[in-house]
């Protein structure tokens, strides 16, 4: 859980700042749009790639088979989880919860509020004299309603407009209702509630919302001509006669929709988004884990053995570490002994077991020539908590009776899996 949030902020708050440097500023609408819609889905669902076996090895580490003898036994070490507080996971789904809950409300509102306009008012559709797109209603309202749509509805209040300004308001909302832009925010919607924790992807909601105006005033300065529909907005702006294009927008926001009407595409604005292909490739070798927060899961390849010469004598004095040799180390009382210690003196981290973190950690440690433990490390990695308390147990055993190959002490490596596990 907390690597996906790190991650997903993380993705998120990169990309929407690419954005911000690059496509924000320009007339490339269409592929600003696709942009932020690809942008937001992946920064929420990327952590739970996985990699290519190829790039997977390349990236992680590889652990050895279980049935090598230098690879020892896992051990469980058990806790039951907290009671006394809410852990991340349950605040990430009470937060999901509101979230949904409220996108439901507005929604299930809207709809309410269409239905009865429906009964009470005529319905237009694009047959009836108004150039609206097939399969659209129209409901105009004898009063100062914002216009708005609602995925193929269109609601306008008429109250002061005039038949070219109703006219430039239908093609606005007319553009909204054929790409399908509710469609667009809903999904977004639908990202921002999994992610309700990330500020980025709220910007980037935000930022299509308004990309999607910049893309219906275009439409609009086409169907009514560029001077009647800057008057439209000055009205909107001053407050004179006619209220609001879109309730979406407040009219701060009118003075970036009139630059943006007034640029054109740059010279090479299609391929600004290319910068953002090495950020995804880096977020994916950097972020792909499996959901609870383990590196990206692979086969399992064996240590080689180190190959002897079993005719010629071993180097006293060789360095060289032992993956297989004929004699093993030996934890002092046996490896009973071993099991016993590391469950007496293992202790499940108070936060991670708050925070429900359970997984497997590998470690990789190497017995010396006088049986000191050396060189332990984390070869695969679920928590920092766990991860620590692995490291700092297993650094702290007692001397070891060190491994033999031809009757001379050597160095040997040891992988040893301990799982933690809630009860």
């Amino acid at each position: 859980m907390i690597h996906w949030i790190v991650f997903s902020t993380l993705a998120a708050g990169l990309l929407y700042g690419l954005y911000c440097l690059t496509l924000r500023r320009d007339r490339w609408l269409q592929l600003s749009l696709w942009y932020l819609l690809l942008a937001l889905g992946f920064s929420i669902v990327f952590p739970f790639f996985s990699l290519p076996e190829r790039l997977a090895a390349a990236s992680q580490a590889v652990i050895p088979a279980r049935e090598y003898q230098a690879t020892l036994n896992e051990i469980e070490i058990s806790a039951s989880p907290a009671s006394h507080a809410l852990g991340l996971k349950e605040v990430y789904l009470i937060g999901l919860a509101l979230c949904a809950a409220y996108l439901l409300f507005q929604m299930a509102a809207q709809a309410v509020i269409i239905f009865r306009l429906r009964r009470k008012h005529t319905v237009y559709r694009s047959g009836d004299g108004y150039d609206i797109p097939r399969g659209a209603s129209l409901i105009l309202l004898d009063d100062d309603t914002a216009p708005y749509s609602f995925f193929r509805q269109i609601v306008v209040g008429t109250r002061g407009l005039s038949d070219d300004e109703l006219r430039c308001i239908l093609a606005h909302e007319s553009f909204h209702v054929s790409h399908s832009h509710s469609l667009d925010i809903l999904w977004a919607r639908l990202m921002c509630c999994l992610a309700w924790f990330n500020p980025f992807a709220w910007l980037m909601m935000r930022e299509l919302r308004a990309v999607q105006e910049f893309q219906a005033d275009a439409a609009s300065v086409g169907a009514c001509g560029r001077e009647d529909y800057l008057h439209l907005l000055y009205r909107q702006v001053t407050g004179h006669g006619y209220g609001h294009i879109t309730n979406n927008f407040q009219s701060i926001n009118i003075k970036n929709r009139i630059v943006m009407m007034n640029k054109t595409k740059s010279r090479f604005g299609a391929w600004k988004p290319l910068a953002a292909l090495p950020l995804v490739a880096l977020l994916m070798m950097v972020g792909c884990r499996t959901a609870n927060g383990e590196a990206v899961e692979q086969e399992e390849i064996p240590f080689e053995a180190t190959k002897v010469d079993e005719s010629a004598p071993l180097d006293a004095n060789t360095d060289e570490v032992f993956k297989v040799v004929e004699v093993d180390p030996e934890f002092p009382g046996g490896e009973e002994a071993l099991y016993k210690y590391l469950a007496e003196n293992i202790k499940y981290p108070v936060m991670a077991k708050n925070n429900k973190v359970e997984g497997r950690v590998y470690i990789t440690f190497v017995i010396e020539k006088d049986g000191n433990v050396s060189d332990a490390k984390v070869l695969r990695s679920v928590n920092e908590e766990l991860d620590a308390e692995a490291l700092r147990v297993i650094n702290a055993m007692p001397k070891w009776k060190p491994g033999m190959q031809q009757g001379v002490p050597v160095r040997v490596q040891f992988n040893l899996p301990i799982v933690f596990k809630l009860s």
